[in-house]
């Protein structure tokens, strides 16, 4: 059975593609076999993996939008794209991301099914004919757009990437609380991995909410136990992604930092987390 895993979370800065495209690394490293979905604007999921940026317009006419704008003509493979990285397919971001809503609207009530189906629709017809072990949805920087809502729908998981600051935690409150609105519009099930705390320093901050705010059941030491200690104390991963300047450099390189150097702090954290998530859902 293919595990789909949407990568979400409503503040932009937190990694969410950097965790995307590290752990499809990662996945490839131990002979998985991969489909990153990349329905962000801003396309670097897609850069990453193919070594093209937005402005180089390298996939004019072959995205996900106009996947959208094929479906029930052209079958969705068409639009899968070989990466640099062996193992590892992509259905692409490009200029014509922006109009992805409004398409998939459209071919929606063509198709008579809801709008938040979308993606899982497309999922299905691709896995008649290609067998995946993953796919990875990385999503935008919104906090209830109808992109990520069909990403979530088409998901067994989600991980939600967390910048340990209060911004970042509303933003995981309101990234869940989609996640759960959907379950019971849907009548689904769409599982929350966990929380992986990204971007980690060593601060009085890091420590309040790793060691006090996620994880102390004291009332009088911790005043975020119904909101944040209770829901998701056995959610946080236990591998954080350390900041470091890979992060950057494989920007430059247009490459996962995991490839570049495992000996990288950021690298042996992404390596790690996938062994975790391995273990989590193996033990579902």
């Amino acid at each position: 059975m293919t595990e789909v895993i949407t990568i979400a979370a409503g503040k932009g800065g937190v990694g969410k593609t950097a965790t995307t495209v590290n752990l499809a690394a990662a996945m490839a490293i131990d002979n998985k076999k991969v489909l990153v979905i990349d329905t962000d604007v801003q396309a670097n999921s897609t850069m990453f993996l193919t070594g093209q940026r937005l402005a180089d317009n390298a996939f004019k006419g072959k995205g996900l939008y106009e996947l959208a704008r094929a479906y029930g003509i052209l079958p969705p493979n068409e639009f899968i794209h070989e990466s640099q990285i062996d193992n590892v397919d992509v259905i692409v971001s490009n200029m014509n991301t922006p109009y992805l809503e409004e398409q998939i609207k459209i071919v929606s009530r063509d198709n008579d099914f809801k709008p938040s189906e979308f993606l899982f629709n497309v999922l299905s017809d691709i896995f008649q004919t290609i067998e995946y072990d993953y796919v990875l949805i990385d999503t935008p920087p919104a906090q209830n757009s109808l992109t990520v809502q069909t990403a979530m729908v088409a998901s067994s998981h989600i991980i939600i990437p967390l910048k340990l600051e209060e911004q970042g935690v509303e933003s995981l409150l309101v990234t869940d609380g989609l996640r759960k609105a959907l379950e019971e519009k849907f009548d689904i099930e769409i599982n929350l991995l966990g929380v992986l705390p990204t971007i980690v320093e060593k601060t009085a901050l890091t420590d309040y909410y790793l060691e006090i705010a996620f994880k102390s059941d004291d009332v009088e030491e911790n005043p975020e136990i119904d909101r944040l200690c209770k829901p998701y104390k056995d959610k946080i991963f236990k591998n954080h992604i350390r900041k470091g300047n890979i992060v950057n450099e494989s920007t430059i390189e247009r490459k996962p930092c995991v490839l570049m150097s495992q000996k990288k702090n950021p690298s042996k954290d992404y390596l790690a987390l996938w062994q975790e998530i391995k273990e989590r859902l193996n033990e579902e």
